[in-house]
């Protein structure tokens, strides 16, 4: 059947501050991270994101890809070329609403990056009505993409997480900071809904600790009053005191403070929940690569002891067939650390489309459904790149860069347009020579 791909990256259910609040380059990132679900296209499919691809990358992706161009259907919403974000003002915009009951049919189906209530309305509007609507209509996925509710079942359920608190006033989360500094010296605080490490705060007694997973540190004495916690919490995490405009129904923002283990490996898994009598299986899973924030992968973990990865793949399992139970159907990642001692913690699960989803897609499309087993995939996300079209003939016309042998290079995302930068994926024959194709790739960048 065919399916209409949605971008929506930045809906009103992902962050936790308005959208108004992101910088124009923040924008034009978050327009680009919503194509990366052209990827998931097959010939006969149509694709709503909150800007069009670029003409050569869209030539480069059907060719890659071997589709047909004119059996695709590109939409975006009414608003400028540099791109609109997709949230109810505008995914349920008339016009748009029109365009799209001119493309679809009722034996469609829908793959939204989120499924959240805003595309439950759309669904519904199009006639479009998988067999977990209902849970999608009455926020269901809200409550698999909220860090303070994770941490309310998965440690119901046995799932190992950090010591931590979920806390919903500046004032509170001051004090779980100061009480939970001691275990290790660390502390991170997170945005409820948020992606990627955006938004995160980290208080350390050692400035030596990278701020792995957060966009702001504060290193403080190992007994910091409770006053000069709440000052740096009010410079840089606003969330508890701000609290976003959301739509009618979705709880008020809360911020979970954890303890944080400095030096810790970052992984995550990626799930798919079909519906019954389906059971959850494992798509792909990887390093995370944190610089400070996450930036790309490494798929498989590269020299991941074998008990650790056991562990997390296990867990990840015993979490999807919960989700499943309580009505969630699609993607899951999960996100977990390996602590120094070797302890395995999970951080967070998000019920959606994730930054691996397309990697996983494009690298079954190219290297086969069992490349993590062939070859290691090594992806960033921020490639400088001035000019698509030159960097795209070069690795074509290098045989150590183009993909049709035991090494390659793939540009995932083209942001060069807006942002200087491409999103790519380069594989090899193991670690080694997925590092040795990366060097390439990025001197061949910095060249043109």
């Amino acid at each position: 059947m065919p399916q209409l791909v949605l971008g929506n990256v930045t809906s009103e259910y992902m962050f936790a501050s308005p959208l108004t609040g992101f910088s124009r380059k923040e924008a034009h990132k978050q327009h680009a991270i919503s194509t990366r679900t052209a990827w998931l296209l097959e010939d006969g499919d149509a694709m709503l994101a909150h800007r069009r691809l670029t003409p050569d990358f869209r030539d480069y992706l059907v060719s890659l890809l071997g589709l047909d161009p004119a059996a695709l259907t590109f939409l975006t919403p009414d608003g400028p070329d540099e791109g609109t974000f997709l949230d109810a003002r505008t995914a349920l915009a008339g016009p748009l609403l029109e365009r799209l009951r001119g493309t679809v049919g009722p034996d469609w189906t829908l793959t939204p990056y989120l499924y959240d209530r805003t595309v439950a309305v759309l669904a519904d509007r199009l006639g479009l009505n998988p067999a977990a609507a209902a849970f999608f209509a009455q926020g269901g996925s809200d409550f698999f993409n909220s860090k303070s509710f994770f941490r309310a079942w998965a440690t119901g359920t046995g799932v190992p997480v950090a010591r931590g608190e979920v806390c919903r006033s500046r004032g509170a989360t001051a004090r779980a900071v100061r009480e939970l500094l001691p275990h290790t010296g660390s502390v991170i605080v997170k945005q409820d809904f948020s992606a990627s490490g955006y938004g995160n705060v980290l208080f350390t007694t050692d400035a030596g600790v990278p701020s792995i997973g957060a966009s702001a540190r504060h290193v403080r004495d190992p007994d910091p009053s409770l006053g000069d916690i709440e000052a740096s919490l009010a410079a840089s995490f606003p969330v508890v005191e701000e609290v976003r405009d959301f739509p009618a129904g979705l709880r008020p923002s809360e911020a979970v403070v954890e303890v944080y283990h400095p030096h810790s490996r970052t992984l995550y898994s990626e799930l798919f929940l079909p519906d019954p009598p389906g059971e959850p299986f494992l798509l792909d899973h990887g390093d995370m690569r944190m610089e400070p924030v996450w930036n790309g992968f490494a798929i498989p973990p590269v020299s991941l002891p074998a008990a650790a990865e056991q562990r997390m793949l296990d867990v990840s399992l015993a979490m999807a067939r919960t989700i499943r139970q309580l009505g969630y159907r699609g993607h899951l990642n999960c996100d977990s650390i390996v602590t120094p001692t070797g302890e395995v913690l999970f951080s967070e699960v998000n019920a959606r489309v994730g930054g691996c989803t397309h990697v996983h897609a494009a690298a079954r499309r190219l290297l086969g459904d069992d490349y993590q087993r062939s070859h290691t995939v090594f992806t960033r996300n921020d490639l400088p790149v001035q000019d698509f079209a030159k960097l795209a003939w070069a690795i074509d016309h290098d045989p150590r860069l183009s993909p049709d042998g035991d090494s390659g290079a793939v540009i995932l995302v083209d942001d060069s347009p807006y942002n200087n930068t491409a999103e790519y994926l380069v594989y090899g024959r193991g670690p080694e020579a997925a590092e040795e194709t990366e060097h390439l790739l990025r001197q061949t960048a910095t060249a043109l």
